[in-house]
């Protein structure tokens, strides 16, 4: 396994951030329960304004237990004018009947959502199922989301997306993502896509220290940085 500093104890992720600015963006892939919504969290709580889209259809406890305090996305909007720093968006799906009428409201919701983002900048906004989002056969929100990538540098919107599978995004979202933090991937093409992120770190040695991660760590990737990766464990 390569030499990569490491583990670096999640307390020390507030250092890490200064390395990138307000404005660029963080992409965050791992499977279910390996912690990627903390990590999201500790990364945003840093900026001055987060926005959380929140894409499942019923309730569970990460709602309940990470996005405590935050004011409804529903509510900011029919009061712009009071200042909030925690906001979630997060669709009132309960009466809708249907599948495809609650992934309809989900789309429409939403859709409007990345329009306003585009006139305000300077918040930081996390994807909480960048697949989700992006996939044609689902809410098929790429085009907009690539447009806030593009224009993030310029109007000073972080995004941060996270997904299980790392194959499957646009690649708009690495291309233009400054840091990435890779989990354990299951399938040798999700750790092949993560690897190929290192810059003047060799692919090879990445997918050797992709493949030996435990559960709650990742291999954070300077991707426009000089910096040699580091493996954070949020365990300790």
């Amino acid at each position: 396994m390569p030499n990569f500093p490491g583990p670096v104890a999640a307390r020390q992720l507030y250092d890490l951030s200064r390395e990138w600015k307000q404005g660029e963006h963080v992409v965050i892939t791992g499977p279910t329960g390996s912690g990627k919504t903390t990590l999201a969290r500790r990364i945003g709580g840093l900026r001055s304004t987060l926005l959380v889209f929140v894409c499942k259809i019923t309730p569970d406890a990460t709602i309940t237990r990470d996005y405590k305090g935050f004011i409804r996305w529903e509510r900011m909007k029919k009061n712009p004018n009071v200042f909030e720093n925690q906001i979630l968006l997060w669709p009132n799906t309960d009466k809708e009947k249907t599948l495809a009428g609650k992934v309809a409201l989900q789309r429409e919701v939403f859709s409007e959502a990345l329009d306003m983002l585009g006139n305000i900048g300077k918040w930081t906004v996390q994807l909480d199922e960048g697949l989700y989002l992006t996939d044609p056969k689902q809410l098929n929100l790429s085009s907009p989301i690539a447009t806030l990538h593009q224009m993030g540098r310029s109007s000073k919107l972080t995004l941060i997306t996270l997904a299980q599978r790392p194959a499957h995004l646009p690649l708009i979202i690495y291309s233009s993502a400054t840091h990435a933090f890779a989990g354990q991937a299951r399938e040798r093409v999700d750790s092949e896509r993560m690897a190929n992120l290192g810059g003047k770190t060799s692919s090879k040695e990445l997918m050797s220290t992709l493949s030996n991660l435990e559960r709650q760590e990742f291999l954070w990737v300077p991707t426009a940085s000089k910096r040699s990766p580091e493996i954070l464990n949020l365990a300790l």
